[in-house]
């Protein structure tokens, strides 16, 4: 048991040196001005001064949070309360439901944004706005994501069997649903939003086909300093690796405090 243990662990520390190689490469280029030999040449922190002292960085970078955290707050309220519905009152409906949230798994790239602009460019106000339409936009691309997340945990843990004992016990099924079940299923929707809002925040197809200069995000930041500076261009994907981690270990903290909280 030991050995396998061992193992396993070797496994995982090599696919993790595996994966940090590029970035660590990553971050040694923003820090030195030339590598033009085997080892950089000409130590400098300028690309970090640069982009730290830069505002329109940082509200690029919150830009970036907003339209990436509220697309999955709405969609997993509404992916929840569906599958509250499909749980508790039409199981039957459950086959009908994965293929309807599945399908934006065949809408690719730069398809979805220039259909959702044709239809809703002359639209009434608010479905005409480029914000309205962004955040909608995002919560199709992230709703297969967010959508097989619950699934799975719900059916892992029998979500009908369980809301049919608290019935028995005198609970009713939107209490049960919302008090028990959805509590015992969070560690998992979490690690599926974590998982969308990656998509969300590496995105730039659909941010610079919708909104290009009236949302500036960090990836169209990134893309403008693209032609001007190559460090500089590390420089801002180690910050955003770092805001992401940021995040992710966030809400771990606060899921693992919260689980604890649950089994006392």
């Amino acid at each position: 048991m030991k050995k396998s243990k061992r193992g396993s662990g070797v496994i995982l520390g090599v696919i993790g040196i595996y994966l940090m190689i590029p970035l660590l490469f990553t971050f040694i280029y923003s820090m030195f001005s030339e590598w033009m030999d085997v080892m950089p040449t000409g130590f400098t922190l300028r690309a970090y001064a640069e982009i730290f002292s830069d505002g329109a960085f940082w509200m690029s970078i919150g830009r970036t949070i907003v339209i990436s955290i509220l697309p999955i707050i709405l969609c997993t309220l509404a992916v929840l309360l569906a599958m509250y519905v499909v749980v508790v009152y039409c199981p039957w409906l459950d086959k009908y439901m994965k293929i309807l949230c599945t399908m934006p798994y065949a809408i690719q790239g730069v398809i979805l944004p220039i259909s959702v602009l044709a239809l809703y460019a002359d639209a009434p106000e608010p479905f005409s706005n480029r914000i309205f339409m962004l955040t909608s936009t995002y919560c199709i691309v992230v709703l297969p994501y967010v959508y097989q997340g619950i699934r799975n945990n719900l059916n892992g843990m029998n979500a009908s069997r369980l809301i049919e004992a608290a019935q028995m016990l005198g609970a009713g099924r939107f209490y049960t649903f919302f008090h028990i079940v959805v509590p015992n299923i969070i560690s998992g929707v979490m690690v599926s939003a974590m998982l969308a809002m990656a998509i969300v925040f590496g995105d730039f197809v659909v941010i610079n086909t919708m909104a290009g200069n009236y949302f500036p995000t960090a990836q169209m930041y990134l893309y403008d300093v693209m032609k001007k500076s190559s460090q500089r261009t590390c420089a801002i994907i180690i910050v955003l690796f770092c805001v992401t981690l940021l995040i992710s270990g966030f809400v771990f903290l606060r899921g693992k405090g919260g689980d604890e909280k649950a089994h006392e």
